[in-house]
């Protein structure tokens, strides 16, 4: 197994673990901690995306996570006024 492959499963697994932390995060009851949660776990899809293109060569993958990564923010205001309450 060449050392970039085995790289980048340490990698998937790390991102395993850090999405568990983040949803940790965002389980707590202040609107900040979901906030870090819900913009954590779309990095994390990102880069899963990004490392999944890159060990299969899935070219429209690198496509989503670009476009998840620029778009991402607006998810995070829109679940900012949800957590809010609307006001």
């Amino acid at each position: 197994m060449e050392i970039i492959v085995f790289s980048e499963i340490l990698l998937i697994i790390a991102l395993v673990f850090l999405m568990l932390v983040a949803l940790r995060v965002s389980a707590h009851s202040y609107a900040t901690m979901g906030l870090i949660g819900a913009s954590v776990l779309t990095m994390i899809a990102v880069l899963a995306l990004v490392i999944f293109d890159k060990l299969n060569y899935i070219i429209f993958n690198f496509d989503i996570a670009l476009a998840l990564m620029l778009f991402g923010f607006v998810g995070t205001i829109v679940f900012a006024y949800v957590l809010g309450g609307y006001e």
